[in-house]
């Protein structure tokens, strides 16, 4: 047992008037999750339950489903020994004793804890709090491992909901049990309290003291009333997810009121989970529901996790997207917006499967504090249509799937091949009579009536307020709130992102139309469209860029790989090293492409900017000094990302130019050739992720 005592020094005798327990009171189904009100504390019965009865041992079909309402989940497993961490301990590893010694190197006592010691501080890393308060518990208060915080968050919720006052309450502590004094000097890490996992939690403690009680007048010690202020329903609350209280007892402690000791240890400020982090998640899972999503870790096992109001998936969250795919998809074509984060960060999509722990080499978005940004990527996916997002930080992410990519002969009769018509700017609102009303009709009159979608850049500017854009095909887009988006913006912002818009007839040929929530002006460049493939001898309508072929390309995936970055030492095509050095404004970027690709589908990052600005991408024949269309824009001191399909040129290049100092990362993610194996199944696009509504 790893709870509040295991080890006892001297008994302490409780005198306390004899009591009557109160009869069984059945679980009050409030809302879960709900606000503390009036109602729910008066259908609670609170007398104090001083003579408690241990419910059954639950089995270990209800554990691993878990639905463990009405059972105790009473393990005396070490946390290390079924799948949590294991945790440094300051013993000496020179003597080859597992002894704490101290004082040690790294390592300082509180009094109360080891809390804050260097030689914790990769272990404390891995705990998380509660983002937000919980009623009369404050944010960042209760600290635990990602797996158990859900439990006493939930807990703490569901019993303040009810009418139950929390005072205090506090989880992790490094030290030892009450039993040795808390101190770990002299003993080994058998003696570490759940404490130290974050696997325990502590409350009210003036009215819940940890005592060890002894009969009275003779009589069982089981039936010496305890000190509590806890009725029985906020104990039944803890057994429902999954949380052991101390009051039972430990060693010593009490089955019933009718159990015969002399004498019986009860903790009943203290409530821990000694199950598995499985076990954490399938109760959780059960608990909440739809606050719930589904998680891969690091060796490709995926199951449930968890979060309370204004909570957000952790960091190195690899969060599982299904996309919902036709079968024989392979790829998907996904929107991916990023928000909520508290510190820089960035996202990368990803296969599900098993993957190294730590950061990432590649990324599909990246994202600053109180900003919320989108970027659009083609990811491949399983047999099943799902792939995962992993995040660098905590944060939300929406991702909106506009379409997929499928095998020739899996795709069917709706598939497309892409046709390059070189960036072409087809409309400014800050020159044209459309100016920055929300609504906007684009006309795309230089791609054939056989077009189904186009690949268009949206830039929004000098957006009166905080909002997002949505681009449809004008038949299928109604003015007002979305259900999915293509961009999305602050005040004054200048952004852009890839979109694959679906179009519909117009009185001048094809068009789309955009929406957004606020009045901006918008600037649109189409790089291409999608369409059936042409009838054989014909030849589809539009300029083609370098390389393009008269029926159209189709998509080949390939492993994420960077092919620069310089922010250090890269090979241009003509094998000249550049290392480090920022690009200066004006300055092309000469990148070679996988050989046989018409086009590359790439990710383009651009940060450390001394100034606002913009880079193009293009085959580098067409490129100029002065572009007139931009593929990603970028304010000064800000990280921007946005996906683009840029045609190479007969020997194999493509390039970039940036038009004020900056960095510049680009991550390949497919190509477009005759050659290619994958064409393009277009669809009306749906929301299929949206973690924020797990955490609302």
């Amino acid at each position: 047992m790893r709870g509040g005592t295991r080890r006892f020094s001297a008994l302490v005798l409780a005198i306390a008037l004899c009591a009557v327990a109160p009869p069984l009171t059945p679980l009050t189904p409030w809302a879960l999750l709900g606000s503390p009100s009036s109602a729910h504390a008066a259908a609670n019965d609170n007398t104090p339950w001083v003579l408690p009865t241990r419910p059954q041992r639950c089995s270990s079909k209800q554990i691993d489903s878990g639905t463990v309402a009405g059972c105790l989940l009473s393990g005396y497993d070490a946390p290390d020994a079924i799948g949590w961490p294991s945790p440094p301990f300051p013993s000496d590893p020179t003597t080859g004793s597992d002894v704490a010694v101290i004082p040690f190197a790294g390592w300082k006592y509180t009094g109360y804890g080891y809390n804050g010691s260097p030689a914790l501080a990769g272990w404390e890393a891995q705990m998380v709090t509660n983002q937000t308060a919980i009623g009369s518990v404050k944010a960042d208060q209760i600290r635990s491992l990602p797996d158990a915080l859900p439990l006493f968050d939930g807990f703490l919720r569901d019993i303040q909901a009810g009418g139950y006052k929390v005072s205090d309450a506090y989880s992790y502590s490094f030290r030892c049990t009450s039993g040795t004094g808390k101190s770990c000097a002299g003993n080994t890490r058998d003696s570490l309290s759940n404490h130290s996992w974050g696997l325990a939690m502590d409350m009210n403690a003036g009215a819940n003291p940890e005592m060890t009680y002894v009969g009275i007048n003779g009589a069982s010690a089981c039936q010496t009333p305890i000190k509590t202020d806890l009725p029985q329903w906020v104990v039944q609350t803890a057994e429902r997810w999954g949380l052991y209280w101390g009051g039972y007892g430990w060693n010593s402690g009490c089955d019933s009121p009718d159990q015969v000791k002399p004498s019986a240890t009860r903790d009943t400020t203290h409530f821990e989970f000694r199950g598995s982090p499985a076990q954490a998640r399938a109760i959780a899972a059960v608990n909440l529901g739809d606050a719930c999503i589904d998680v891969a870790d690091d060796s490709g096992t995926i199951g449930p996790r968890c979060l309370g109001p204004g909570d957000v998936p952790g960091s190195g969250w690899r969060v599982v997207i299904d996309t919902k795919a036709p079968i024989g998809a392979t790829a998907a074509l996904v929107n991916l917006t990023v928000t909520g984060a508290a510190a820089a960060g960035f996202i990368t999509a990803e296969s599900c499967g098993a993957a190294a722990a730590g950061p990432r080499t590649s990324s599909n978005g990246n994202v600053a504090p109180g900003r919320t940004v989108a970027n659009l990527a083609v990811v491949p996916i399983d047999a099943t249509g799902r792939f995962c997002l992993y995040r660098s930080q905590p944060m939300h992410t929406i991702v909106d799937v506009q379409g997929f990519f499928a095998p020739a002969k899996t795709a069917g009769s709706t598939a497309t091949l892409f046709t390059a018509v070189g960036p072409q700017r087809v409309i400014d609102t800050r020159t044209s009579p459309a100016g920055a009303n929300p609504e906007l009709a684009v006309s795309a009159s230089m791609v054939p009536s056989s077009a189904v979608a186009v690949l268009a850049n949206l830039t929004i500017t000098e957006p009166a307020s905080t909002g997002y854009l949505t681009a449809d095909a004008c038949a299928t887009l109604t003015p007002g709130p979305q259900t999915r988006s293509n961009a999305n913006f602050a005040a004054g912002d200048t952004v852009a992102n890839l979109a694959v818009v679906p179009v519909s007839a117009g009185t001048t040929g094809p068009e789309f139309c955009t929406y957004s929530t606020a009045q901006t002006q918008k600037v649109v460049d189409l790089q291409g469209y999608f369409a059936p493939p042409p009838a054989a001898g014909t030849q589809p309508a539009g300029t083609p860029s370098a390389g393009s072929t008269p029926a159209g390309w189709a998509y080949t995936s390939v492993p994420t790989q960077r092919l620069v970055d310089t922010r250090s030492c890269w090979s241009d095509p003509s094998g000249t090293q550049r290392c480090g050095l920022i690009n200066a404004g004006g300055s092309v970027i000469r990148i070679k492409a996988p050989p046989g690709a018409s086009a590359v589908l790439v990710n383009l990052t651009l940060t450390e900017s001394i100034g606002n600005g913009f880079a193009t991408a293009e085959a580098c024949s067409l490129t100029q000094a002065a572009p007139a269309q931009s593929t990603g824009n970028i304010a000064k001191g800000r990280t921007a990302a946005n996906l683009a399909v840029v045609p190479v040129d007969p020997d194999g290049t493509f390039c970039v130019v940036v038009s004020t100092g900056m960095h510049v990362i680009v991550d390949l993610q497919g190509t477009f050739s005759a050659a290619g194996v994958s064409r393009f199944l277009p669809i009306t696009p749906v929301r299929r992720s949206d973690t924020r509504l797990a955490g609302g």
